[in-house]
């Protein structure tokens, strides 16, 4: 499977809006010192709603290589954690909906490669059983360490598609403070576009009071 280590022509973010803080009070990546809350997804990029041309290889692979982590079983045997509870979309903000569990992959993580067939981030929802169903996937690098790789003028993408920025506004030392993301709703279809954060299509099950 071929591995992309170098992103392909860098491209313009179509624009950007403000979130307020989203949910969680589950704190997301704790381990290795990648504490991640999705409190600091509150930047937005505007994305396409489908794919770009350019990019349909990638999503072809991105398909092919999540297919068999359909089974959440398989993907914690690969070695991916369930390190949050379900995040929604917290109100008065321009998205909706939800990204759900995120299962991440941390030997994935601490590497720079972009390979479209190996996403760092699985993206679940409980169905109506409460059995886990793969609704997309998302891809994380830390951006010091991409930089300091690649240089301050190169930036990580997949499928035709810019990651979104690290957060300044989120706590110190998270993910969403340190990374760049990017989501991509591969498995369920998202009205607000395929790279868009969340997806309003999904919605976490109510927590009992």
């Amino acid at each position: 499977m071929k591995t992309f280590r170098l992103p392909f022509a860098v491209l313009a973010v179509a624009g950007a809006v403000t979130l307020a803080a989203c949910d969680s009070d589950t704190p997301l990546m704790a381990d290795h010192h990648h504490h991640h809350d999705h409190a600091g997804h509150d930047m937005v990029t505007a994305r396409p709603a489908g794919p770009p041309a350019l990019g349909a290889s990638d999503l072809a692979m991105i398909r092919a290589g999540s297919a068999r982590f359909r089974n959440e079983a398989r993907a914690v045997g690969a070695g991916f954690v369930d390190v949050s509870g379900c995040v929604s979309a917290p109100p008065g903000i321009p998205l909706t909906g939800a990204m759900g569990h995120h299962y991440v992959n941390f030997e994935r993580f601490a590497n720079l490669e972009i390979d479209p067939s190996r996403p760092e981030i699985l993206l679940y929802i409980p169905d109506e059983r409460g059995r886990m169903e793969l609704v997309g996937v998302e891809f994380a690098v830390n951006a010091a360490a991409w930089h300091a790789e690649y240089g301050p003028d190169v930036f990580p993408e997949v499928a035709g598609v810019r990651y979104d920025p690290p957060n300044p506004n989120a706590a110190p030392g998270s993910l969403p403070n340190t990374a760049y993301t990017l989501h991509i709703w591969n498995w369920k279809e998202n009205p607000q576009g395929m790279f868009a954060p969340f997806n309003s299509a999904l919605s976490c099950p109510a927590q009992p009071n």
